[in-house]
């Protein structure tokens, strides 16, 4: 059994680590926002691609087949499973979680990167209205797949792979940069990695988007995400443990002062 003293000094060593981390990802600015630049250029140029497709033939083959093939399983705690990877996109549930996540941030991390997990919510939600209103792709139709959950409005890109993507993606990287080692942490961080993972193929199952629509909104939320966390780096995220708030926060700043 660990003392007192010596949980301290571990718990400080773990604090010395994660800032170590965080302070590399600020500092690294030039490299970082070049990668940033290529990887959000190309991300846009597929998307164009792929949008330029999906408003003029509508329907791909390889859109159709991809669902078809995930729709031979037909075992319904499959179904079930499926129908619950969405349920977090869906309103009401939408909204209730985007709450819990402002109010689990604020608590550990304080107010200031909970209301930017908002901000970051709604452009991810205007962008994806909009796109969704110049596109104007229809939804597949349950003539070429099956349609489990009716879905009205227009399909590309998807809306919840968009929202998980930059959601859940950012409380991944607030997870992963201001959260000390715990058992907690850990099932926090596989269960958000899980949900962006797996919304895709959701959504595809339940035949209320295609391929296309998903790989088009996991690209668009990443730049969405990317630039919104190259911001956080730039003016919200604390350098030292001192700049940290909320519920951690204060755990870094009684660690600051029993250390010697």
């Amino acid at each position: 059994m660990k003392t007192p003293r010596a949980a301290a000094t571990s718990e400080q060593v773990e604090q010395k680590r994660r800032f170590r981390w965080l302070r590399m990802l600020i500092d690294d600015d030039r490299r970082r926002q070049r990668l940033l630049f290529m990887l959000s250029l190309l991300s846009l140029l597929i998307v164009s691609i792929i949008a330029f497709f999906a408003e003029t033939i509508r329907i791909l083959p390889v859109d159709v087949a991809t669902t078809r093939e995930l729709q031979e399983v037909t075992d319904q705690t499959f179904l079930s499973v499926m129908v619950f990877l969405s349920l977090f996109g869906y309103m009401p549930w939408s909204l209730v979680t985007v709450v819990a996540g402002f109010v689990l941030v604020s608590l550990l991390l304080g107010w200031r990167s909970g209301a930017y997990l908002v901000l970051l919510t709604v452009i991810e939600w205007l962008a994806n209205e909009s796109i969704k209103i110049v596109i104007g792709r229809p939804r597949p139709v349950s003539e070429l797949v099956n349609v489990f959950v009716p879905v009205a409005g227009n399909s590309f890109p998807s809306g919840h792979v968009m929202f998980y993507t930059v959601f859940f993606g950012f409380l991944l990287f607030l997870g992963l940069t201001q959260l000390p080692t715990s058992i907690w942490r850990t099932i926090g961080l596989v269960l958000l990695a899980s949900l962006i993972v797996l919304i895709g193929p959701s959504r595809m199952y339940l035949g209320a988007h295609w391929l296309s629509d998903v790989i088009a909104a996991h690209l668009l939320g990443l730049i969405i995400l990317t630039f919104g966390i190259e911001f956080y780096l730039l003016h919200l995220a604390p350098r030292v443990p001192a700049q940290q708030e909320g519920l951690i926060g204060g755990q870094d700043q009684m660690l600051d002062q029993q250390a010697p």
